[in-house]
């Protein structure tokens, strides 16, 4: 078993650090997936019951004075680190995952391209992703919905401009397609639908005001 240790360091000497190692970080990541498997994972957040779980098998395996602070501090390192290599690459066309070499690989021309428009993805060529695999089965999904919410907030604005003309009772009110998929997989989210169900209320007020005047013409 990994054994850690934890320091106190400070003028006070009352800051812990805990230095951790790759097979430190497999155990923790490992006491992850048996809470995820125990769908002690709700929403995108850790139950209570699930850091209860880590922080036992943590403090025997590694340090008996583990803490849930610990804990929390090194996955947020590991899943912001996993969380820039998968939003680069995740479907990436040419580009593909080796679990040997712990790398996204490409042919160097399209490498070369894909430095060229992301500048900043140049560190991923030669820098291992540890732990990729692990880390996406615990955050894929997280990332996946993040993705696809962020798209949609992006097109409800354009919508108004689009699909909606106040002037025209009849006018088209259909969603995109990207909205209709948020719909139909469940992804309610308060800040991409409210903007949306504002919109179709503001829809229905102009047809129950235009509905009057569209009776009087006829009687006229």
């Amino acid at each position: 078993m990994p054994k850690g240790k934890v320091q106190t360091t400070g003028p006070n000497q009352n800051v812990n650090i805990l230095r951790w190692t790759d097979e430190m970080d497999q155990v923790l990541m490992n006491a992850f997936t048996e809470e995820l498997i125990k769908e002690n994972r709700h929403d995108g957040s850790w139950t209570s019951e699930a850091y209860s779980n880590v922080v036992k098998v943590l403090q025997h395996a590694i340090a008996p004075n583990m803490t849930k602070q610990h804990i929390k501090n090194r996955m947020k390192t590991l899943k912001e680190h996993f969380a820039e290599s998968y939003d680069l690459f995740n479907n990436l066309s040419g580009f593909a995952w080796n679990p040997m070499t712990k790398r996204f690989e490409a042919e160097d021309e399209v490498w070369e391209g894909f430095i060229k428009d992301k500048p900043q993805a140049i560190k991923w060529r030669t820098m291992q992703i540890k732990h990729y695999d692990t880390l996406k089965e615990l955050f894929g999904a997280d990332r996946a919905t993040r993705k696809r919410a962020s798209t949609a907030r992006q097109r409800a604005p354009q919508m108004q401009h689009d699909n909606i003309n106040f002037n025209d009772a009849q006018d088209d009110i259909s969603m995109p397609e990207q909205v209709v998929d948020e719909l139909d997989e469940g992804h309610f989210h308060p800040q991409i639908w409210n903007p949306l169900v504002q919109l179709m209320h503001n829809h229905i007020i102009l047809l129950e005001h235009q509905a009057p005047q569209e009776q009087s013409v006829r009687r006229k």
